[in-house]
């Protein structure tokens, strides 16, 4: 009995000792892995690693960064010239917006054609780069707000070198350089006062632009030019907050009640991670705009990591090789993290005994610029499609892509409202209503197309007006119980999807 006393005294320490020891060999094999997928430049990552030999914990962190250096990669773009040149404009060397605007329009009717070239970081990242970037960020994290950052958590949002798919920078020491003196003045000591105060800063060192290159913009470019889109002021921004020893992340949203995306960050405190928008609204003040303004109440949330996040519950059903930035293996759905009220979508598909090979995964798409896309990754199980964690009150509707690169609507748009409930839109063209439209105010003048989801051909269908004026166009065709889009011909932001009750117009844009 003491015998077995003693041993289970002891079997805590064991186990977590084993834990230890399966967590070391499963970092051994992501690590060799690396190398081998690193081809000829393998001898500059060993490199790394041979310089730290005798410092275990700057070694760890090499470690880390080669092991999940296959995730990523950068784009060279630029303009091919005859002969085989490259050209790539530079927006500091235009005074104008409409200068630099006329400047591509003139290489576009000379024939200019864009190139991107992709790059993988394992392959192209020597040994230089990588222990100046380790050494910078270890000189960061001694710094009294963030000395008490952990290690694990430094590795993830410090020490990386890139913040999406931005070309490498080596503005990291000249980033140090200008903005730590300010936090060393300020006397700050912790993560949450840092970026607070480093956020107000960049206020004044960058803002939103839309005038940019039709590339993804370089750190460097971004800083030069003081702004850009939101994807390049998120990626500045966090960089030099990484720079000054400030734990961050970037997290993402693909919006469902207006077009296109958005990419902002947040900061890691005691445990808990803080929304800002980099050089403008400040931890804390991020969160409220999300959730009380219609527009960008987002319907899903994900957090971008360095390295690969656990595989969620969608994870298990077979993959069906459909191409989407969902199924990144290192974003993290931190939905709950900012919506209030979160409900899971089940909604019985239409036709899938008609179709052949149906999968088992499943896409969650709005209808975004022109195109329905995938906003959350669900499964299928008969004809039921399950989605998890999602916000409502929102217009979807279901795909499934059993030819890997197309999908295929398995359900008819739907709006499923706050409590889960799933109202589908499912035309009655023997049963009409008229209805008014409004136009807008800048394209009083131009020509405008009403059109109603046709089930059966899985695509928008335009109706005739019965009259137009100067500021409204009529209908008098307009099926019951349709989904419907009120279109210019050019290709132009938030021509947003909508129905009709009670005599109105219905669109997401609002909190209800």
């Amino acid at each position: 009995m003491d015998i077995l006393r003693r041993t289970f005294r002891f079997f805590p320490a064991c186990a977590f000792l084993v834990v230890l020891c399966l967590q070391s060999c499963r970092r051994d094999a992501a690590l060799e892995r690396a190398l081998a997928f690193a081809g000829d430049n393998r001898r500059e990552l060993e490199g790394v690693l041979l310089h730290y030999k005798d410092d275990s914990l700057k070694q760890a962190a090499a470690r880390f960064l080669i092991a999940n250096m296959p995730y990523h990669f950068y784009e060279e773009e630029f303009y091919a010239l005859p002969g085989g040149g490259r050209y790539r404009p530079r927006l500091t060397d235009f005074p104008t917006e409409e200068a630099c605007n006329a400047h591509l329009d003139s290489l576009a009717r000379a024939g200019r054609m864009g190139e991107r070239h992709r790059y993988k970081d394992i392959r192209t990242l020597d040994s230089a780069f990588l222990v100046r970037n380790i050494d910078l960020a270890f000189e960061a994290w001694r710094k009294p707000w963030a000395r008490q950052v952990p290690f694990p958590v430094f590795c993830r949002y410090i020490l990386p070198y890139r913040i999406s798919r931005e070309y490498p920078s080596g503005l990291r020491k000249e980033m140090m350089d200008r903005f730590i003196p300010l936090l060393d003045s300020a006397g700050v000591s912790s993560p949450l006062e840092a970026c607070s105060l480093l956020n107000r800063k960049l206020a004044t060192v960058m803002r939103y632009k839309k005038n940019s290159l039709p590339f993804y913009p370089t750190i460097e470019e971004t800083y030069a030019w003081g702004g850009a889109r939101c994807e390049g002021l998120c990626d500045l921004g966090l960089f030099v907050m990484r720079a000054a020893g400030i734990p961050v992340v970037m997290d993402r949203t693909l919006w469902t009640r207006m077009d296109w995306g958005h990419n902002w960050g947040a900061v890691w405190h005691e445990g808990r991670f803080h929304s800002f928008a980099p050089g403008e609204q400040l931890p804390g003040e991020y969160l409220p705009v999300l959730n009380s303004r219609g527009h960008l109440r987002p319907a899903k949330v994900y957090r971008s990591h360095f390295d690969p996040c656990p595989v969620s519950g969608s994870g298990e059903v077979p993959d069906d090789g459909y191409g989407t930035w969902l199924k990144s293996p290192l974003l993290e759905d931190v939905s709950m993290e900012y919506l209030n009220h979160l409900i899971d979508v089940r909604v019985s598909t239409d036709r899938i005994r008609e179709f052949a090979h149906a999968s088992g995964q499943v896409y969650l798409c709005a209808y975004n610029y022109y195109e329905w896309e995938p906003v959350a990754v669900g499964c299928r199980t008969d004809t039921t499609c399950l989605f998890r964690q999602v916000g409502g009150d929102n217009i979807f509707i279901v795909a499934d892509s059993p030819a890997a690169g197309q999908l295929r609507f398995l359900t008819a748009p739907f709006h499923a409202d706050a409590h889960g409930h799933v109202r589908k839109f499912i035309p009655r063209p023997e049963r009409t209503q008229a209805f008014t439209f409004p136009k807008r105010k800048r394209l009083l003048k131009r020509f405008y197309t009403l059109h109603y989801w046709d089930v059966e051909a899985a695509a928008f269908s335009p109706l005739e007006y019965s009259s137009t004026a100067d500021s409204t166009q009529s209908y008098t065709n307009i099926p019951e119980n349709a989904l419907l889009w009120f279109t210019v011909p050019d290709r132009i932001v938030n021509q947003r999807v909508f129905f009709l009750e009670n005599d109105s117009v219905i669109t997401m844009n609002l909190i209800r």
